[in-house]
């Protein structure tokens, strides 16, 4: 052979690679859109609610020891947390309240069949309510009611029950629903769309099923044509929200998804998942992850929208006023943030006997901190990120990726949408 067959070999793989370049280069390209005016929206956004129905617990020992090992989530009063929520949000009355999943502490039916009650209720009292399955909401193995020191397991739900018992809260009204997951898209107002991602039916975890990409783009694509914005809700996040942990906490293929929310001008992601409050803005784009509403400080986020963008900030639930109204005498529902706080810090001192009782605290203060989206109310010395490094090295990278960011709040944040 002669040395020009693998220069024209060469030539041509080059005028491919080219090619196949510029394709990919038009296709991500951002579409024009010309927005059509909207009125203001105020959303109330919620998520990892945990709620466990009273009838599957009696708050005896086998319970107890289960939430003793968890991170803190104050099970003991789920039924009384979830009243008061959903009373202050019917109070305020928002243009919509969206749940972003983990609705349920374990996937149990009973569970499901009470907490579509209460958004039953509050839907009727005039605000609509627009939900997502969570990792914990489906198929669970783990759904079970507990009983003095034992359990047993009970029926949970699976991706049709869901549907099924959450018809009324966004499925019924959608715009659209993909055949292959429990993704919908919903017209919230002239101007405005939200489109819900489940990336927890799929057969691999934290994923979004291959087949629904093609429904997703021809979603975005018909709101980009109408000139609506639109809003993303996932459980998981799309974008990595600690530099040192993305397994089990970011969508599996969030590139392709990130492709899309890119084209077509998607300038706001709401998750959950992480049980944390914090946001990132990378290239356009906004995610607000709001903290879990059963772990202190026990919030949610309050989101005010208008044609330029819009603000968000978090606000607590006063289960204390509630149970004063209610006339409940129980100490920790009078003091409920005090008792959030104090069963979080207790939760993660628990869990780390090996640390000394100073490193204990130092490390319960910024846990506390960094959950609440409130890293500027901290510090760490150099000696005691030696300290915990001496007895895990786990929980030293966890440690200093949450240095990275002292300083920050993270409950308060505004954005832009993008033309």
């Amino acid at each position: 052979m002669s040395w020009k067959a693998p220069a024209l070999f060469l030539s041509l793989a080059a005028a491919v690679l080219a090619l196949l370049w510029l394709v990919a280069g038009r296709e991500e390209e951002p579409v024009p859109i010309a927005h059509t005016p909207m009125e203001p929206v105020t959303l109330a956004v919620a998520t990892d609610t945990h709620f466990i129905a009273p009838t599957l617990t009696d708050n005896g020992e086998s319970f107890t020891r289960v939430i003793a090992n968890a991170d803190g989530k104050v099970m003991r009063f789920s039924s009384a947390l979830m009243e008061a929520f959903f009373a202050q949000i019917e109070s305020e009355h928002p243009d919509a309240l969206i749940l972003s999943g983990d609705l349920t502490f374990n996937g149990a039916r009973e569970s499901h069949e009470a907490f579509a009650a209460c958004c039953a209720q509050l839907q009727a009292a005039g605000v609509p309510v627009l939900v997502l399955p969570g990792n914990h909401d489906l198929n669970s193995l783990q759904a079970a009611r507990f009983h003095g020191d034992t359990y047993e397991l009970v029926d949970g739900l699976d991706a049709e029950g869901f549907r099924r018992h959450y018809a009324p809260f966004g499925y019924d009204d959608a715009l659209s629903e993909d055949e292959h997951s429990l993704s919908y898209v919903c017209a919230l107002r002239p101007g405005i769309r939200l489109l819900f991602v489940d990336c927890n039916t799929a057969s691999e975890m934290d994923t979004v099923p291959a087949e629904s990409f093609d429904w997703i783009e021809s979603q975005l694509k018909d709101a980009a044509e109408a000139g609506d914005r639109v809003i993303a809700v996932s459980h998981q996040t799309v974008l990595q929200h600690n530099s040192r942990f993305a397994q089990g906490f970011v969508i599996t293929n969030r590139d392709r998804l990130l492709r899309l929310y890119r084209k077509y001008h998607v300038s706001l992601s709401l998750c959950g998942h992480m049980h944390l409050q914090h946001w990132k803005q990378v290239s356009g784009l906004t995610e607000i992850l709001t903290g879990a509403l059963s772990v202190q400080p026990c919030e949610y986020g309050v989101l005010h929208l208008s044609e330029q963008g819009g603000s968000y900030e978090t606000c607590p639930v006063d289960v204390s006023a509630w149970a004063r109204a209610q006339g409940r005498t129980e100490p920790e529902l009078l003091d409920f943030s005090s008792y959030a706080l104090a069963f979080h810090r207790q939760n993660t001192m628990r869990q780390h006997p090996e640390l000394s009782e100073e490193l204990l605290r130092a490390l319960a203060d910024l846990n506390a901190a960094y959950f609440a989206g409130r890293l500027d109310t901290v510090q760490v010395t150099p000696d005691q990120l030696r300290g915990i490094a001496k007895v895990s090295t786990f929980m030293a990278n966890y440690v200093e990726s949450l240095t990275e960011e002292l300083g920050t709040d993270f409950t308060r944040v505004t954005f832009t949408f993008q033309e």
